[in-house]
């Protein structure tokens, strides 16, 4: 099962990661990024799925592609943003996360919201479906018991 995680939060790192560099690839290029891409995309669907993409996928009505996608382009904001206190609590509550930062290191990481606004439209999400994630992940962590600092931190990171 660790294994599994890990090869699900690698390629939601490298999916949400990546779609940023395509529109500067010439259209070789980029149709072999698309390649890829697509098989990183199955293969994540062919994988198992976690706790918060069930619900996510069953609160937004969006595939467990999409919610994997989403949470995945949010929670890495959130490592690459938060203090190691919060970011140490975040890691504790949601399992494969810690996997996350290790794997942006390699593949670049998402550091604004206009990286996780383009994981999502990669996915055929629109963009203002992040503030739709973003409670659903909020109550998420809340029921796993998340500190109010913690809360508070993703709410304003995210909004």
């Amino acid at each position: 099962m660790k294994a599994t995680t890990f090869v699900c939060t690698s390629l939601l790192v490298f999916s949400s990661s990546s779609f940023a560099f395509l529109d500067s690839l010439d259209s070789s290029d980029k149709e072999s990024a698309n390649d890829l891409m697509g098989m990183a995309s199955s293969a994540m669907s062919d994988s198992a799925s976690s706790p918060l993409s069930d619900l996510l996928s069953s609160q937004l009505s969006v595939s467990p592609e999409q919610a994997a996608t989403g949470s995945g382009a949010l929670l890495s904001l959130a490592q690459s943003q938060l203090s190691s206190d919060n970011s140490s609590e975040l890691m504790s509550l949601i399992p494969g996360l810690s996997e996350i930062g290790g794997v942006s290191s390699m593949l670049g990481s998402i550091e604004n919201l206009d990286a996780v606004t383009s994981a999502f439209e990669a996915v055929g999400l629109d963009a203002s479906m992040v503030s739709q994630f973003a409670p659903v992940i909020l109550g998420y962590l809340t029921d796993q018991g998340a500190s109010e600092g913690l809360l508070s931190s993703l709410g304003s990171l995210w909004q």
